[in-house]
């Protein structure tokens, strides 16, 4: 029996985990709507027995701490559909992780004391082996560089 698993299905599975966002990123001054990623990894462990597609990835962020002379307020929602990852598929028995890019932008006038944002990041997966939900196991923060 122990030289079936997993090909028989026993002990197959398929798992996402350890979702990582960038810890930080510094806004240079000046700046208006200058675009950035955060970038993120997502561990895929495809121990089965058949290839499994990726088919969709979307993300929600939701700034929780604000400080300093932060333009907005905490509890801010965003998010969307992530366009551009890597890899597509994961073969049967492969270990890799996901990689992709979420698009922020920031926008500095220089302030004189210390502001920043903290974000954190929940996503959803779509595999051909079921739909996935994992929150980021770190946060982010967008800090403002000061005049």
């Amino acid at each position: 029996m122990a030289a079936c698993v997993p090909i028989c299905g026993i002990g197959a599975h398929l798992t996402l985990s350890n979702a990582h966002v960038d810890p930080s990123y510094t806004c240079p001054n000046p700046s208006d709507r200058r675009p950035y990623d955060v970038h993120t990894t997502i561990d895929v462990d495809n121990y089965t027995g058949n290839k499994v597609t990726i088919r969709s990835i979307s993300e929600a962020d939701l700034n929780f701490a604000v400080h300093g002379s932060w333009s907005g307020s905490a509890g801010t929602k965003g998010g969307g559909d992530i366009k551009d990852f890597k890899p597509t598929t994961i073969n049967a028995g492969d270990k890799t992780q996901i990689k992709f890019g979420i698009g922020f932008e920031c926008t500095n006038s220089g302030p004189t004391d210390d502001t920043y944002g903290d974000f954190s990041f929940k996503f959803t997966v779509v595999t051909s082996g079921g739909t996935f939900h994992l929150d980021a196991v770190d946060t982010h923060r967008l800090q403002i560089q000061k005049s």
